[in-house]
């Protein structure tokens, strides 16, 4: 599927933002912790997320959606997850630990999802065998067995999904673990304390030392889902390049700190409760130099939009990306056919600001396919960018979004 995007509208007016796929993911995966039910809020719609629930029918759990509230319940009657469901999305992997605190074994073929380089499973894997879990890697199958005894366990980066694995694995087990360089995501917090709900025995919430106390069941919970700090930064990225005004609703502006305090060097942002504005003064001057690191840093996942907002302005930009080698280079090139100035080496990006122009560009990725639409929206003339499929993984309607909003955008198969 390609956007066809004709591009220099000024986007203007207020969007709402839904909940957070990468946190209904993990919220997904720890249901297997219990057989009760568990009753999720704000569930948005697409397609990582149908596929993860689609992963876990098809392991045995019984999941019902109504509106954007999905229940899951019942215990899963295969610990084999089927490889052209777990191959679809990188959130597969985590069922990982949850399956084996609960049933002591699983087989799961190594996840799919973006080809932004490589995402080793080896802090999950050595984390399982420091509980005492055997485990086989076979090249694309990884296969567990064992029962979970309490350990310490010093993750040797602060791995999103890893913490969560390791945070599955620890509540069910026996004994106490200490797990040391957390991350400490909003989506790793929100897993945290939806399991404390369910009974888990949790210290440290929040923080990237936990103590967990393993007990011998966990049962139901209602919770919701956080709102998607990824796609508030995209509202108001575009927002940015297009030189408009919008306000952003229904977000967490504490979770955008990062993003928000660079924007704020080219344009007026303002931050409320529940809402984010951004208004536009001038085009911005560059923004100096900007590392991803993990959370509260700067995300690795709103690297691409940046990388398009610099592209666009009138200065010098140094992108440094620190945590996935090939999520730089390729969006780079693309936006150098639409004009930009941008020069990769190794893992920088040396950008020198200008007037976009149209042209016809790929995704790779899910959030670099976001970060050309926005140059699109931005640039002069009518462009079209494929690989939109790449981008459905993680946006609920982006065209009717962005549209709402002032922009052209139509949809061609």
């Amino acid at each position: 599927m390609d956007y066809i995007i004709s591009g220099g509208n000024s986007l203007s007016g207020e969007i709402a933002v839904y909940g957070a796929k990468n946190c209904a993911l993990a919220l997904f995966g720890a249901s297997i912790l219990t057989d009760d039910d568990v009753v999720l809020h704000n569930c948005s719609d697409i397609v990582d997320v149908v596929n993860m629930l689609l992963l876990l029918q098809s392991m045995g759990k019984k999941v019902k959606r109504q509106g954007d509230t999905v229940t899951l319940c019942g215990g899963l009657t295969s610990t084999c997850a089927p490889q052209a469901l777990a191959t679809l999305l990188r959130g597969s992997a985590l069922i990982l630990g949850s399956t084996v605190a609960r049933y002591h074994q699983i087989a799961l073929p190594l996840p799919g999802g973006c080809a932004i380089g490589s995402r080793p499973m080896d802090i999950h894997l050595y984390g399982l065998q420091a509980l005492g879990v055997e485990v086989l890697n076979a090249g694309d199958m990884v296969s567990c067995r064992g029962t979970p005894k309490g350990a310490y366990y010093k993750l040797r980066f602060a791995s999103v999904g890893a913490t969560e694995n390791m945070l599955c694995a620890c509540v069910m087990a026996k004994g106490s673990s200490t797990l040391v360089n957390c991350a400490v995501e909003p989506e790793v917090v929100a897993l945290e304390q939806m399991l404390v709900q369910m009974g888990a025995k949790i210290s440290g919430v929040g923080s990237s030392e936990l103590q967990v106390e393993g007990v011998e069941k966990l049962h139901g919970v209602e919770f919701t889902v956080i709102p998607d700090r990824i796609v508030a930064a995209t509202y108001l990225a575009a927002a940015a390049a297009t030189l408009g005004s919008v306000t952003v609703t229904h977000c967490r502006p504490q979770h955008l700190g990062a993003f928000v305090n660079i924007l704020s060097k080219g344009f007026d942002v303002d931050c409320y409760e529940n809402t984010v504005s951004l208004s536009s003064r001038n085009i911005p001057n560059g923004y100096g130099r900007v590392e991803t690191a993990p959370y509260p840093l700067f995300p690795t996942d709103m690297q691409s939009l940046l990388l398009t907002l610099a592209a666009c302005s009138r200065g010098q930009t140094i992108v440094v990306e620190n945590l996935f080698e090939n999520r730089l280079e390729h969006n780079a090139s693309e936006l150098n056919k639409m004009g930009a100035d941008i020069t990769v080496k190794n893992n920088a990006a040396t950008v020198i600001g200008k007037r976009l122009h149209s042209s016809t560009v790929a995704a790779s990725d899910l959030r670099g396919g976001a970060g050309l639409v926005i140059a699109a929206l931005a640039a002069d003339g009518v462009s079209t960018v494929g690989g939109i499929e790449h981008v459905n993984r993680g946006y609920v309607d982006l065209a009717g979004s962005l549209n709402k909003l002032g922009a052209d955008i139509t949809e061609k198969n």
